[in-house]
């Protein structure tokens, strides 16, 4: 709101000075050196997605409010958009709102593109999303969701499951998370006993049996019977909840006379993943991951760090065979997992299991202890520099050179480029190396030779 026209400029300025400028709970935001870390951990997950053949796309951060309430979901907690007056005065403007997922949007972006799109799609999306949720410990209003998903059309063969549980296993281990455990849990499986029982729809049973992770087994087994779930079911739910292999699956199954189709889907999902390079004792059968958002209808997924199970899961998803049902009669079923980029670096920063370097992407600092002489030079070392492809930082102030120093250590940069009267009269520059001190006359023509030698770790390793 701009200030009030019958107030002094004094009084206007006053204002100004005491807007609060404190955080919003739920919306993060990071220092130099922490943003880096996280572009570094960011950069990792790409990579491995890339090699493995998925592709980039981007949606828009706002979607029609019927298409992210298509599917069951999290209604209560989207952000609806007020919108312009210009745009408010038209009756018939969709109402808008802030996406809380990428694979709603997704799915939207794939029945809009299909004709210039190729199936199936191998598709990966960094973005972020938006929940209106309690902020706590690992968990925000405002955060980024790295995703992949293979997209089919008409069908997909679940060997694709399989694949995802393996890149995703690719891309915990490339930052640093090998030991992560992926639970999994296949929705057909708990259906089978459920329709095996007599029941026609399985989806608040399924609701409750989700919460066993948090309030225990037992408590949840006493949850059904209070909700009249049959005896026999409830019993095999407490068998189902305590198996550790697939042969303990199949006889829960049997025993209740339910299908099998759903645990041998899910061994064919985890060998496959085995031979694609997933440790076995990294997958942990996992019936309680029962429910998630609505749209799964098979596989289901969520990842654990070791030591840190309270924080959540960090990756989850699954199959889905139905979620573009609603935006147009073709079929797109798919599978995909989903990195919480945002709550995943949280807590490597707290369990100290992420590097937190420099906060420049600079490994040189050209100084300018003569700047009124020879600001002409400096500005040509540093443009010397950058164009051999090391990033370069100028100091441009008005400061003395231990100032100058100064700023380089703080912000973790290597070498510095120092040149005054006597150096520049000899063509040559003082490269100074802040890790150990040591400083070298180097030729002015010599010195991105120089510098690339000083930042290999091969020639540190010699020279030691």
């Amino acid at each position: 709101m701009p200030p009030s026209p019958d107030k002094s400029a004094h009084e206007q300025h006053d204002e100004r000075r005491h807007v609060k400028v404190g955080p919003i709970s739920g919306f993060p935001e990071l220092l130099p050196a922490h943003q880096r870390a996280l572009d570094a951990l960011i950069e990792k997950i790409r990579t491995t997605y890339e090699r493995c053949g998925f592709t980039p796309i981007e949606t828009p951060a706002v979607e029609r409010a019927d298409v992210l309430t298509a599917k069951g979901g999290v209604q209560r907690q989207i952000y609806g958009l007020t919108r312009p007056a210009v745009d408010r005065a038209d009756a018939d403007a969709p109402e808008i709102a802030l996406r809380f997922d990428l694979t709603v949007p997704t799915a939207r972006f794939v029945v809009q593109h299909e004709a210039q799109l190729q199936f199936p799609l191998r598709r990966y999306q960094h973005q972020r999303v938006w929940r209106g949720e309690r902020a706590q410990r690992g968990r925000f209003r405002e955060f980024a969701q790295f995703d992949i998903d293979i997209i089919g059309r008409g069908g997909l063969d679940d060997l694709h499951d399989a694949e995802v549980i393996a890149v995703m296993a690719q891309a915990l281990a490339a930052i640093g998370l090998a030991d992560a455990r992926i639970h999994v849990s296949h929705r057909r499986v708990l259906t089978a006993l459920t329709e095996a029982a007599g029941l026609d729809g399985a989806d608040g049973m399924l609701a409750t049996i989700d919460r066993a992770g948090r309030a225990g087994v037992e408590a949840v087994l006493a949850d059904l019977a209070r909700q009249e779930v049959p005896e026999p079911l409830v019993t095999s739910v407490g068998r189902l909840l305590a198996c550790t292999t697939l042969e303990e699956v199949r006889g829960v199954l049997e025993d209740a006379g339910a299908s099998a189709d759903g645990v041998d889907a899910l061994q064919r999902i985890v060998e496959s993943a085995v031979v694609l390079g997933t440790p076995r004792e990294r997958m942990v059968l996992d019936f309680s991951i029962a429910r998630g958002l609505d749209y799964y209808t098979g596989l289901v997924v969520e990842t654990f760090v070791p030591g840190h199970e309270r924080w959540g899961s960090i990756c989850s998803g699954g199959r889905y065979d139905n979620l573009a049902s609603h935006f147009g009669s073709r079929t797109f079923p798919g599978v995909g997992v989903s990195i919480g980029v945002t709550r995943l670096f949280d807590l490597l920063v707290k369990a100290r299991r992420v590097e937190i370097g420099a906060a420049t992407p600079a490994v040189v600092l050209v100084c300018t202890p003569e700047r009124d002489r020879y600001l002409t030079s400096y500005l040509d070392l540093a443009r010397r520099l950058r164009a051999a492809g090391h990033d370069t930082e100028l100091f441009l102030q008005r400061r003395p050179l231990r100032d100058q120093l100064t700023t380089a250590a703080r912000k973790g940069i290597p070498l510095v480029v120092i040149a005054g009267e006597r150096e520049l009269a000899e063509e040559a520059v003082g490269l100074k190396d802040m890790r150990d001190g040591v400083q070298r006359l180097v030729p002015i023509d010599e010195l991105p030779e120089r510098v690339a030698e000083l930042l290999d770790p091969a020639s540190v390793e010699v020279a030691a």
